[in-house]
C-alpha cells in the first residue's frame, strides 16, 4: 500500500530512491524492483483512491495543487515568464490528469538534428520499448467517438484533409460500461477494473476505475514486489554522501517545520520537467556541479490551446473521453478535440472571446465592444455555468522548434527566458486557427482563447527538455539512458530527457524512454 511521509524513517537507506511517480518514475519503480533492488518512490502529491477525486474541477482543494493553501489536487498550474504550464500532481503523476492519449511521434521528431545526433535510428532503438509501453498502459482505440470528434472530422473533410482524421489510442479499459471485471491486463496480478462510462471526466480524475493510471499498472505491480511509495513527501535537495551514494533532504508537502534525511546508493529524478530542473539546480552546489546545459533547450511541444463554445443548447460536447480523435490541417500540425465533463468549467473560466492579434489595448477594446454588442452572451462567459457541456478545446501541437531556458527564481521557484537564437514560443498556428473558425461556424460557436493569450503568453500541457539526452556535456545533460554526465549513480527519467518537440502527446514516449533507460541497469545480484 502507499504510505505517507510519516511512515518514512529518518535516515533510512535504499538502493534506489526515485523522486516522482509519473510516467518516468513509475516505470523505474517496477523495473528496479524486478531487478531485486530496494526501492523508495517519493511523491510530493497525495495518494488518491478513485472515490477521492473531485466530482468537478470547481472542487478546487481536490483538483488544484496549491499545497501552501491546503489544496492537494491533481492539477498543477505554473506561471513562468511568458508561459503557463499545466502538469500533474499526486501518486501516479501526470497519469491522473492526462487525457489518456498514447501516440508515437513521427519523422518530425525522429528526424530532428537532436535525435539523429543521438542515434542514426532512434525510432528503431525505441521500437520494442514503445511496444512494451503500449501493452503496460493498455493502449486501444476507443470504440466510439463524440460530438466534437464528428465536427472535427467534418472540418478536416472541408479542408481537403479528411484522410488525416484519426482516432487516437487511449489508455482506458472499456469492457462493459460500469461493470467491474477481474484484472484484464496482467494475468490476475493487477487490480480489478470497471468499464468506461464515457463521462468525460478523465482530466478531473476518473472516479469509475476505468482510466489506466499508473496506480493501476506500473505502481501496483511495483508495490507487490516490495517497492515503497511515499506520498506527501517533497525533496528539497540532493547531496553527495560522504559514504558514497546520495543524501536527500525531505519535508512534508505543504507547511512543514521538521525535515528528514534519506540515503540512497543511486537516485532517479523523475519529478517532471519543472520539478526535476528545479531540484537539480537547487542541488548543484551540494552535488559538486552539474552539466552546464541543465535548464536549457526547454520546449513546449509548440502547443497552442484554443476553443469554441456553442450558443446552441441541444448538443452535449462534454460526453465521451477527454480526447478520442485528431486531424492534421497540414503535415506539421496535430489538432485534437478535448472535452471536460459537464459542470467542470474551472479552466474554461480562464478563457475569453478570441480577438485578432495586435497590441493589448486594441484587443481589450475589441472585447469591450463585443461585450456591448452581445451583453447576454458576455454575461454567460463571465458566469460560466454550463460552459463545459457546450465547449470543445482544440489542442494544437507541432514538432517545429522553439525553445526557452529555465533558471531558479520567481514565485514558483523557477523563471524562464527566451533561448538565444530560438524562435519565440507560438501563441497561434494559422492552419489550426482555420480549423477553429470552421468548428465554430458548424456549431454556432464563440471562438475562445486562454486569457493569458491577451498578454502574449503561451500555454502548454506538455513541457519537455531541460535535462535533455545528448552525446556529451556539450549538447546534453544525460546520455541516451538518462544517466547524468559526470554523476555516477544519478539518473533523470521523465519528460526532461526529450531532446526535441514531439508534435504529439508525450506520455507514451516518456514511458518508452523510461523502459529503455531501465533496460541498461543490471540486476542487483550482478551489480553487487
Amino acid at each position: 500500500m502507499v504510505e505517507e511521509y510519516g511512515g518514512l524513517a529518518d535516515g533510512a537507506r535504499f538502493d534506489f530512491v526515485i523522486v516522482g511517480s509519473g510516467f518516468g518514475g513509475s516505470v523505474c519503480a517496477l523495473r528496479l524492483a524486478e531487478k531485486g533492488y530496494s526501492v523508495a518512490v517519493l511523491e510530493a502529491g497525495r495518494h488518491f483512491l478513485d472515490a477521492d477525486f473531485a466530482r468537478t474541477n470547481w472542487d478546487l482543494p481536490r483538483w488544484l495543487w496549491l499545497p501552501r493553501f491546503f489544496f492537494f489536487g491533481i492539477q498543477r498550474l505554473t506561471l513562468l515568464r511568458g508561459l503557463l504550464v499545466l502538469s500533474g500532481a499526486g501518486v501516479g503523476g501526470g497519469s491522473l490528469v492526462y487525457a489518456n492519449t498514447l501516440l508515437e511521434p513521427g519523422e518530425g521528431f525522429f528526424g530532428s538534428p537532436e535525435c539523429r545526433r543521438l542515434s542514426s535510428d532512434l525510432a528503431g532503438l525505441l521500437r520494442p520499448h514503445y511496444e512494451t509501453a503500449r501493452r503496460m498502459l493498455g493502449a486501444v482505440l476507443p470504440p466510439r467517438l463524440s460530438a466534437g470528434d464528428d465536427v472535427l472530422r467534418s472540418c478536416a473533410e472541408d479542408m481537403g484533409r479528411g484522410e488525416t482524421f484519426h482516432t487516437v489510442p487511449v489508455g482506458v479499459y472499456f469492457g462493459e460500461a460500469g461493470k467491474t471485471a477481474p484484472d484484464p491486463y496482467f494475468g490476475g496480478k493487477g487490480p480489478a477494473r470497471a468499464g468506461c462510462r464515457f463521462c468525460g471526466a478523465c482530466m478531473v480524475g476518473c472516479r469509475h476505475n476505468a482510466k489506466n493510471t499508473l496506480v493501476k499498472n506500473y505502481l501496483h505491480l511495483a508495490l507487490a514486489l516490495g517497492a515503497r511509495v511515499f506520498s506527501r513527501t517533497a525533496v528539497e535537495s540532493l547531496a553527495a554522501d560522504a559514504g558514497g551514494g546520495y543524501r536527500l533532504r525531505l519535508r512534508r508537502s505543504g507547511w512543514s517545520v521538521r525535515g528528514k534525511t534519506l540515503r540512497a546508493r543511486r537516485v532517479v529524478v523523475s519529478a517532471g520537467v519543472l520539478g526535476t530542473v528545479r531540484l537539480l539546480m537547487a542541488s548543484s552546489a551540494t552535488l559538486g556541479g552539474l552539466p552546464p546545459l541543465l535548464g536549457r533547450h526547454v520546449r513546449t511541444n509548440a502547443e497552442v490551446l484554443m476553443g469554441s463554445t456553442s450558443r446552441a443548447e441541444g448538443r452535449d460536447f462534454s460526453e465521451g473521453l477527454a480526447i478520442s480523435a485528431g486531424m492534421r490541417p497540414d503535415d506539421d500540425t496535430q489538432v485534437e478535440a478535448v472535452r471536460y465533463p459537464a459542470g467542470s468549467e474551472a479552466l474554461l473560466a480562464l478563457s475569453v472571446r478570441a480577438t485578432p492579434s495586435g497590441p493589448l489595448w486594441r484587443r481589450l477594446g475589441r472585447l469591450a465592444l463585443d461585450a456591448l454588442g452581445h451583453p447576454l452572451e458576455s454575461l454567460r462567459m463571465l458566469l460560466p455555468i454550463g460552459l463545459a457541456r457546450r465547449s470543445t478545446i482544440l489542442l494544437v501541437m507541432q514538432a517545429a522548434d522553439a525553445r526557452i531556458r529555465l533558471a531558479l527564481g520567481g514565485c514558483f521557484g523557477l523563471t524562464s527566458a527566451p533561448e538565444p537564437g530560438s524562435a519565440p514560443l507560438p501563441t497561434e498556428h494559422a492552419s489550426a486557427s482555420e480549423v477553429l473558425r470552421r468548428f465554430a461556424a458548424k456549431t454556432d460557436g464563440v471562438l475562445l482563447e486562454p486569457v493569458m493569450g491577451l498578454f502574449g503568453l503561451s500555454t502548454t500541457a506538455h513541457i519537455l527538455g531541460g535535462a535533455a539526452m545528448g552525446t556529451g556535456q556539450g549538447d546534453g545533460v544525460t546520455d541516451l539512458y538518462g544517466r547524468v554526465f559526470g554523476k555516477e549513480g544519478l539518473w533523470v527519467v521523465d519528460g526532461s530527457l526529450v531532446p526535441a518537440n514531439l508534435g504529439v502527446n508525450p506520455s507514451l514516449t516518456i514511458t518508452a524512454l523510461a523502459e529503455h533507460a531501465m533496460s541498461a541497469v543490471p540486476t542487483a545480484s550482478a551489480a553487487s
